[in-house]
């Protein structure tokens, strides 16, 4: 038996126009609408931004960028360490449609980045991590330490390069599968080896794992290993293939398998404007209940309307298995835009929105499957600098899931929060 499965609202084809990255949420492009509307993420202000300029008199300000250069030329190496305390209202903090319960959550996180070489070096190695501790007024049960940490080495030769990166996350917070609280571990390591055939021509492997691990939930873990090939048409633009095959283990489900067929696309068409990523189609092969045809990519835009004014905008499709739903998964397809606003030297106003459709499916033959969900997603957010090495953020978050079917969990949800952040 073999069926093609397109949800209504085909963004396929929309994969090859438009990515950029969410307000203080974005983690190498593994997050999505519905990552950013659980709101896990939505009380971590952000560090201050070293480039706000200070009133300082012109003898401070050349000793403070002589320090900087004699600095410079003794390591190749920075480390920035910061520390931040925020407040949360969440008006429903178990994602109920009835029942529905409120809280004020204060959190307290720790953090540093790490960077060592740059971008030309032979040798570069990017570390971000953060540790997040959260304590309720009234659910104190749902006190939790969440974890997040990304890195990044590369290792450039001649013509050869090795690019190793790695997610880990451990949260507890909201999940929109679930409708409710969830514990979960994401593990996301990936290695890139690329070869440079010419100034235009570029092959290359890759191979990554991605473990998703639920307390008392449904669990999986998936590979994929693919080939790719880019030819470079100018300096700033680039257009490729890739191959992925993928083999995924899921508790209760078994064994799925399937290919990915993308196009690769990297545009720099000015300064001011940017468009990467890649967009295709994924066959998948389910134990029982037949081959399905899905779309699958990540592709965006950046555009710096001016000095002071950025547009960004982020498309994607992509299946999940479904951790409460045995034998189900959903695949996702969905838009990302904002806006960011400088105002003067220390202000900087911004908002999200964004609408996700999710379509449930089975792995096996005799599971029903009907759910769909339509979550749509705003977040207005100002950022203030106090002082170059301290921040204060303020935000709003309004977020609808508008679910239907077996297994809904439909849900409205209003966050507002505020957050230090002490950087140096």
């Amino acid at each position: 038996m073999t069926s093609k499965r397109f949800p209504p609202f085909r963004l396929s084809a929309a994969l090859l126009v438009c990515c950029a990255v969410l307000h203080a949420v974005a983690a190498e492009g593994q997050d999505t609408l519905r990552d950013a509307a659980a709101g896990t993420k939505a009380s971590l202000a952000a560090p201050a931004d070293e480039s706000a300029a200070e009133q300082k008199d012109s003898e401070d300000l050349f000793l403070d960028e002589y320090m900087k250069y004699q600095m410079n030329l003794l390591k190749n190496w920075k480390l920035r360490v910061f520390a931040s305390g925020t407040w949360r209202y969440d008006s429903n903090v178990f994602l109920r449609n009835t029942n529905v319960q409120s809280d004020d959550m204060w959190s307290l996180r720790p953090g540093f980045q790490y960077s060592y070489g740059d971008e030309k070096a032979k040798m570069q190695l990017l570390a971000d991590y953060n540790a997040q501790f959260n304590f309720y007024d009234k659910f104190s049960q749902q006190n939790s330490l969440n974890q997040y940490l990304s890195m990044t080495f590369n290792y450039r030769m001649q013509k050869t390069s090795f690019k190793l990166t790695g997610i880990f996350n451990q949260v507890t917070g909201g999940d929109l599968d679930v409708g409710g609280q969830a514990q979960r571990i994401n593990f996301t390591p990936q290695l890139q080896v690329m070869y440079e055939v010419s100034e235009k021509v570029r092959v290359g492997l890759t191979g990554q794992l991605q473990q998703t691990h639920y307390n008392a939930l449904i669990s999986s873990t998936t590979w994929r290993f693919g080939l790719f090939a880019d030819y470079a048409f100018s300096p700033r633009f680039r257009l490729g293939v890739q191959f992925n095959e993928m083999v995924q283990e899921i508790q209760q489900s078994g064994t799925q398998t399937g290919q990915d067929y993308l196009v690769r696309l990297e545009y720099e068409a000015s300064k001011k404007l940017a468009i990467t990523g890649s967009g295709g189609v994924h066959f998948l092969h389910t134990l029982s209940a037949g081959d399905a045809t899905l779309p699958v990519g990540m592709v965006g835009v950046k555009y710096a309307v001016g000095p002071k004014t950025s547009l960004y905008a982020n498309v994607y499709a992509r299946a999940q298995n479904s951790p409460s739903l045995s034998g189900q998964y959903f695949q996702s397809e969905g838009v990302l835009f904002g806006i960011q606003q400088q105002l003067g030297t220390k202000l900087s106003v911004g908002a999200d929105f964004g609408y996700d459709f999710s379509q449930y499916h089975t792995y096996l033959a005799g599971v029903a499957s009907s759910r769909q969900d339509h979550v749509r997603f705003m977040r207005p957010w100002m950022k203030y600098t106090l002082h170059r090495h301290l921040s204060l953020e303020v935000f709003y978050q309004h977020t609808t899931n508008d679910s239907s079917g077996r297994g809904a969990q439909p849900f409205v949800r209003d966050l507002v929060g505020a957050g230090l952040t002490s950087s140096w």
